[in-house]
């Protein structure tokens, strides 16, 4: 049994993410043990299951440990090309996952693997694709699966958002870059539209709050104008948070908030802005150009009329 323990962890190093390699390599440089300070709660939850690293405390600080008589299988095994192309592998996928369920809030199960397979090959690794993904959702805990698809963990209700979406038959996902969903690949990234540091700066200087505190309350608006909150809506939750000198306030708070919303891609809107909807719905009612570039009138002349 002893003899296929190096097996066993291979395969399960083998579905990581550089993160999480990373981390081993830190615990390995460090003799088998390294401060959690730093570790998220889900991180630490994770780790136990692995059969292979485990948390405790020492000198009254969390710690992060692997069994010494590991430490050198382990050391050949992150070394392994092998290992390192899938981590690196994994890590793509893992990031455009997150990014485009930041931005569409929930994708159906069949829909995720051609949507990321617009940035990244997935077949013919479709098992691989799925068992890593479920092992980054439990470590990273920041999407899910039910039987509606695949959601950020933000999403409240799946279904509300997958029939806002079908409503919208006239457009299809937005088109992101490959480098946009990196981005938003990240752990705790928050999206920063126009609109944004209108809003952090009068948050900052006429309502005094810390610039830690604006940051909060300003990603607060975004997540919920992802998940369809109205103008009305935002203004009763700002009213919790906020203490109105004077009615002059809340029109200029409103400003802000109005340029943040529409520049704020949305869930119910298949990543656009309602900005970006806006313009093409308007650029779609233009009147066409004759083959002059004459502009052709949709009304009649008054020389028309017999």
């Amino acid at each position: 049994m002893a003899d296929e323990i190096p097996s066993l962890i291979r395969n399960i190093i083998s579905q990581f993410d550089e993160r999480r390699l990373f981390l081993i390599k830190d615990i390995i440089a460090n003799n088998g043990v390294i401060s959690a300070k730093n570790i998220e709660i889900e991180e630490m939850e994770y780790f136990y299951k692995t059969g292979f690293m485990f948390t405790g405390f020492q000198n009254g600080s969390p710690i992060v440990m692997i069994p010494l008589e590991l430490l050198s299988s382990l050391g050949e095994i992150v070394r392994n090309e092998t290992i390192l192309s899938d981590v690196k592998r994994n890590t793509e996928w893992i990031k455009i996952t997150r990014g485009l369920l930041y931005y569409y809030g929930t994708v159906p199960h069949d829909e995720l693997v051609n949507l990321v397979e617009k940035y990244t090959p997935i077949h013919p690794d479709y098992l691989a694709f799925n068992y890593v993904i479920f092992d980054a959702m439990e470590y990273y805990q920041e999407t899910y699966i039910d039987r509606y698809g695949y959601s950020y963990w933000e999403v409240l209700d799946p279904l509300i958002i997958l029939e806002k979406q079908a409503s919208r038959k006239n457009i299809d996902y937005y088109p992101f870059s490959k480098k946009q969903l990196l981005e938003a690949g990240e752990t705790d990234y928050v999206e920063r539209p126009k609109g944004f540091p209108q809003l952090l700066s009068q948050l900052t200087q006429e309502y005094r709050m810390s610039k830690k505190e604006a940051m909060e309350l300003v990603e607060d608006c975004i997540i919920h104008v992802k998940l369809g909150n109205q103008p009305r809506q935002l203004l009763q939750y700002l009213q919790t948070q906020l203490t109105f000198e004077n009615l002059e306030a809340v029109p200029r708070l409103m400003d802000a908030v109005v340029l943040l919303m529409n520049n704020t891609r949305e869930w119910y809107l298949k990543g656009y802005t309602s900005e970006e909807l806006f313009a093409q719905e308007k650029k779609a009612l233009l009147p066409m150009p004759n083959k002059k570039g004459e502009v052709i009138s949709l009304h009649p002349s008054k020389g028309w009329q017999k």
